[in-house]
C-alpha cells in the first residue's frame, strides 16, 4: 500500500482525507501546509508538516504520491506543480460512491466525491475538483485545475476549459462551452457559451463583468 501526502490542512482538506481512508488504498497519510510553521503537529489525527521541507522529509519516508486539497484554482495549480517537480506521483481520489464508467478518464491529483456521476467517455484533466453530487454527461471534456461545485450538472458533450469555476447547482446544457477561468455563479443555467475569463450568473446565465478573471 502506498502513503499519500495531502497539501491544504483546511475544510477542503478534511473531506480530502475522508475519502482518501474511504479508498483504502493508502497505509499512512500526513498533510502538507503553507501556514505550517514547524514539525510536529497535527490534522484529523494525521502528521502535518510545513510544506517548505514537509516534501522532502515525508519523501525520504516512502511516501510516493500526493494530492492538493486546495479549492482556489491558482493556488491548486502553483502546489500541483511543486508536488510533480519534487518527483512525487499524482493520487487520484474517487469516493466509493461515486459511479465512474469504464470508458472515462480523469487526471492525476483529480478528487471525485461522493455520489459523482461520471458517464461514458468524459474526459477529466488534472487537478480537478468534481464536489459532492456532480453530474458529468457523456463526451464531456473538463480541462486541468477546474473546480465544479456541489451538484454541478453538465449535459452531454459539454467543454469546461482549465481554472474555471463552476458554482453549486449550476446546470450547463449540453454542447455547451465554458471558457476558460470563467466563474459560473451558484444556481445558474448556462444556454449559451461562457467566454473565458468572465464571471457569469443567473438564469439564463448573463455576463456580470468582463473582466477577466485572475
Amino acid at each position: 500500500m502506498q502513503k499519500l501526502i495531502i497539501w491544504g490542512a483546511g475544510g477542503h482538506g478534511k473531506v480530502v482525507l475522508d475519502i482518501a481512508r474511504a479508498t483504502g488504498l493508502f497505509s499512512e497519510i500526513a498533510f502538507v501546509d503553507d501556514s505550517c510553521a514547524s514539525p510536529g503537529g497535527s490534522f484529523c489525527d494525521c502528521e502535518l508538516l510545513p510544506s517548505s521541507e514537509g516534501f522532502d522529509a515525508l519523501k525520504a519516508r516512502g511516501h510516493s504520491c500526493f494530492v492538493v486539497a486546495i479549492g482556489n484554482n491558482r493556488a491548486r495549480e502553483r502546489c500541483f506543480q511543486e508536488g510533480a517537480n519534487r518527483g512525487l506521483a499524482l493520487a487520484t481520489l474517487i469516493d466509493p460512491s461515486a459511479t465512474v464508467s469504464a470508458s472515462a478518464r480523469i487526471g492525476g491529483s483529480t478528487v471525485v466525491m461522493p455520489r459523482v456521476v461520471v458517464n461514458a467517455d468524459a474526459v477529466i484533466g488534472h487537478n480537478c475538483i468534481l464536489n459532492t453530487g456532480v453530474i458529468v454527461e457523456h463526451d464531456c471534456h473538463i480541462g486541468d485545475h477546474v473546480h465544479l461545485a456541489p451538484g454541478v450538472i453538465l449535459g452531454g458533450s459539454v467543454t469546461v476549459e482549465p481554472y474555471a469555476l463552476l458554482g453549486i447547482g449550476t446546470i450547463v446544457l449540453p454542447g455547451t462551452r465554458v471558457g476558460e477561468g470563467a466563474v459560473v455563479g451558484a444556481g445558474a443555467v448556462v444556454l449559451d457559451a461562457v467566454p473565458s475569463g468572465v464571471t457569469s450568473v443567473g438564469v439564463p446565465a448573463k455576463v456580470l463583468s468582463s473582466a477577466k478573471n485572475r
